[in-house]
């Protein structure tokens, strides 16, 4: 199967950057603007569970189709819910998972910018108070004998 006749029936492997593709498990491929992802793996308080049902948890890459697909929503698998690991990739779907991963990525990091930028202000801010605090206390005190 080519590129093109990739396109021409909706199927792609990776990505979500062709606006074609079909996701296996309901995930945005963006965050929402107030929200701060974080990576979690299998076996925390979350517990995810691959979408991909040819992908067996003992597979040296399930972790990290875990994280992409369940964590960061930006790779997807076939319709009927495979994966098909086994199959070549074209360098354009290559190209538009990595595309896909990427704004995924780059989006969690401004967003996590944003918040401890937002953390820094609220600390500044908070010192500025105490100094003003600070100062006033100082002219309430009596003159030195």
């Amino acid at each position: 199967m080519n590129a093109n006749s990739v396109i021409k029936s909706g199927v792609v492997a990776l990505g979500l950057g062709m606006g074609i593709l079909t996701a296996i498990a309901p995930i945005q491929a963006e965050p929402a603007a107030d929200a701060v992802v974080e990576p979690v793996a299998q076996g925390t308080e979350q517990q995810l569970v691959l979408p991909f049902t040819d992908v067996s948890p003992d597979h040296w890459a399930y972790e990290a189709l875990l994280n992409l697909a369940g964590v960061y929503g930006c790779v997807s698998g076939y319709p009927d819910g495979t994966f098909r690991g086994e199959d070549t990739v074209t360098r354009y779907e290559f190209a538009a998972g990595m595309d896909s991963c990427l704004s995924v990525l780059t989006n969690l990091a401004q967003q996590q910018q944003q918040t401890r930028d937002q953390e820094v202000r609220s600390l500044i801010d908070a010192m500025e108070q105490s100094l003003s605090d600070l100062r006033e206390i100082e002219t309430d005190l009596p003159a030195e004998p």
